[in-house]
């Protein structure tokens, strides 16, 4: 989908947290050649889940939970410094989450759908400023 954009004004950074057994480095080196092309995306693998336990502690969650397939969005002036600024808006595919409000939650077509308004809104917001 950020292919479809590439003169928009974007850095995109994804952190792939190992979740699971699979979530190896090589599957991680693999993943990320869909994003190798684009100069605007920086990754970083966390396999210790220290990225997925502070975005989830500062979306509301206890201590102990990680957040993983979610898609936050930031103003380019926010700044983690000590800890994590609120976003603009996020969206999640953690179905069954104790902590992740449920109205956030997309999967499949819709959640591309809402991935790509968010972005077309943020966007909007930036030409008009």
């Amino acid at each position: 989908m950020v292919s479809e954009y590439p003169d928009a004004d974007l850095n995109i950074l994804i952190v792939w947290v190992k979740m699971y057994e699979a979530d190896s480095i090589d599957t991680v080196q693999e993943a990320s050649k869909l994003f190798r092309n684009d100069s605007r995306v920086t990754q970083f693998y966390d396999p210790a889940k220290v990225c997925g336990l502070e975005v989830a502690k500062g979306l509301g969650a206890k201590s102990y939970e990680v957040a993983w397939d979610v898609y936050l969005f930031y103003d380019d002036r926010d700044k983690w410094i000590e800890q994590l600024p609120a976003p603009i808006n996020w969206l999640d595919q953690l179905k069954d989450s104790s902590w992740a409000d449920p109205d956030r939650l997309f999967q499949g077509d819709h959640l591309t759908r809402r991935l790509r308004e968010i972005m077309m809104n943020l966007l909007q917001i930036e030409q008009d400023a």
